[in-house]
């Protein structure tokens, strides 16, 4: 019986972090591990120290009205022989205004989970990083029992073609034991956008109020679509549903200027078996256009 506390490694992703304004000044995790008998309850806690640096902000997707809120700072786990598979979790959530005046200092503790026998700190990998757009719901929790994946179909039904969301990476697995199963459905990658007269002409589409001579719109923005994840059984029935806006946009400037690169996204999601009327057997992705969200 007793408290083991080992130290954990963190990885930095500093070029994903710098391209959205984040600076990683300090990071640390530990494990800790509480044994009795045979029974074991794990659980990772991550401090740092971060800053937010607006200038180095310079390809916004999203709205930078100071009260607003910058690309979150994320924590990623893995298990380190599937290290793909990657569930991230907010490491700090701060306004554009308050991230900026100081560096910030965060604590971030994960779900304790119970085990037969205890993990190595070499089999768990954290990274920290962040996204241009991101959607998560899924707690900070080492997958301390192997996964077990389930069909996902990704359909892309947006009808405008200027800006698209490209899937780089998907799964949907059951995770977790007895009455602590849950689904999680993780997604990421681009979205790729085409020139500034196909982005006003989606825009116009949309806000018929538009002038489609481009001198005149500038600068404007165009809405990036966003996703509706369905859960179904072996029927066909429909167990749970959720909609998500990306909130994004890309932005064209004075001239007809658009970014110089594609904003990165990631989306994902945790359905608690108990809570849907029957058995998950697979799960469909449709993206759709801003507007139908």
């Amino acid at each position: 019986m007793g408290r083991k506390i080992e130290d954990l490694q963190v990885e930095v992703d500093e070029l994903g972090l710098s391209l959205v304004g984040w600076q990683v000044d300090d990071v640390r995790a530990r494990l800790m591990t509480d044994s009795f008998d045979d029974v074991h309850f794990q659980e990772i806690v991550v401090s740092g120290t971060a800053r937010f640096l607006p200038e180095d902000w310079t390809e916004r997707f999203t709205g930078d009205d100071p009260e607003n809120y910058p690309p979150t700072l994320l924590i990623g786990v893995s298990h380190a022989g599937a290290p793909d598979a990657v569930t991230y979790g907010y490491a700090l959530l701060e306004t554009i205004r308050k991230a900026g005046k100081r560096p910030v200092r965060f604590s971030k503790s994960s779900r304790t989970w119970e085990c037969a026998t205890p993990v190595r700190p070499d089999e768990i990998t954290l990274r920290m990083t962040s996204f241009d757009l991101e959607e998560t719901n899924i707690d900070f929790v080492f997958p301390s029992v192997t996964p077990q994946p389930l069909p996902l179909d990704v359909i892309d039904e947006t009808a405008h073609e200027a800006v698209r969301l490209k899937p780089t990476a998907g799964d949907a697995v059951l995770v977790g034991k007895d009455t602590d199963r849950c689904l999680q459905v993780r997604l990421g990658g681009f979205a790729e956008f085409q020139s500034a007269d196909r982005l006003l002409a989606d825009l116009v589409a949309v806000e018929e109020w538009r002038s489609q001579d481009l001198a005149e719109e500038c600068p404007f923005e165009t809405p990036v679509p966003g996703l509706a994840v369905e859960v179904v059984d072996s029927t066909g029935f429909l167990l749970d549903k959720r909609e998500t806006s990306l909130y994004g946009r890309i932005p064209v400037g004075e001239g007809g200027r658009v970014p110089s690169r594609r904003p990165r996204w990631i989306a994902q999601y945790s359905f608690d078996l108990d809570d849907l009327p029957g058995e998950p057997d697979r799960v469909v992705v449709r993206l759709l256009d801003a507007e139908d969200l």
